[in-house]
């Protein structure tokens, strides 16, 4: 449906797996795919979910803000689907929000799976009351313009990290991690070895075994224990 020109554009829809391979990736948690991903590809520590609990999973619906402006913000949630998950480069401005209770309620309405943006939301009270699942950097009760341009559906910057459409985006109270789909395979597969360890350093640690044998072993090449 590619539509505008650029820096005003709506790209073109993509492919949504099942829902299954999200419910698997949402059960994880974000701190072993993190692993799994090798440390890379995870947002800006600062973008955070607003209420307690939240986990969130499903492809990325990518919308391009000019800072303090939303006008392609509000056309994503009408474009988005269900399951979806909303990420939005803001160009990191916090000075403006984006997003507050009516434009979350309308989103939630859709049953889209999330928000998550790079940049300010606000009506804080209402999103924790409802349990929205949004993710942002900051709050202020500041709005912006409804003017664009803007672009959705395009590759996009989020909290450091190149997102493209359909990418599978993972979050949690730890924060929030991106995994190209090509990869999800690889990425379980590193996941479910670190969950391995964990449980097994858990049963080492109930039997009395404190310390890692590797941790001596390191220490030990550097000269500092014998």
């Amino acid at each position: 449906m590619k539509m505008g020109k650029f820096g005003f554009r709506i790209g073109n829809d993509f492919e949504r797996p099942n829902t299954e391979i999200f419910d698997k990736l949402k059960s994880f948690g974000t701190p072993p795919i993190s692993d799994g991903l090798n440390k890379f590809n995870t947002l800006d520590s600062q973008i955070k979910p607003v209420a307690p609990g939240i986990r969130i999973a499903g492809p990325a619906l990518t919308v391009k803000l000019r800072p303090a402006d939303n006008l392609m913000l509000h056309k994503a949630i009408d474009l988005a689907k269900e399951g979806d998950i909303i990420i939005v480069d803001t160009g990191g401005t916090t000075n403006y929000s984006i997003l507050g209770d009516l434009m979350s309620s309308a989103a939630f309405k859709k049953k889209v799976g999330g928000i998550v943006i790079d940049g300010a939301i606000r009506d804080i009270d209402e999103l924790i009351e409802n349990n929205y699942p949004v993710f942002a950097k900051a709050i202020t009760p500041a709005v912006g313009d409804k003017e664009g341009p803007g672009e959705i559906n395009y590759p996009i910057s989020c909290g450091g990290v190149v997102v493209m459409p359909g990418d599978y985006i993972v979050g949690d109270a730890n924060g929030v991690v991106v995994i190209p789909p090509e990869q999800v395979d690889e990425i379980i597969a590193g996941t479910e070895k670190k969950l391995a360890y964990e449980e097994k350093r858990k049963v080492d640690i109930e039997n009395g075994i404190i310390t890692k044998p590797d941790i001596d072993e390191k220490l030990r090449s550097l000269g500092v224990v014998e």
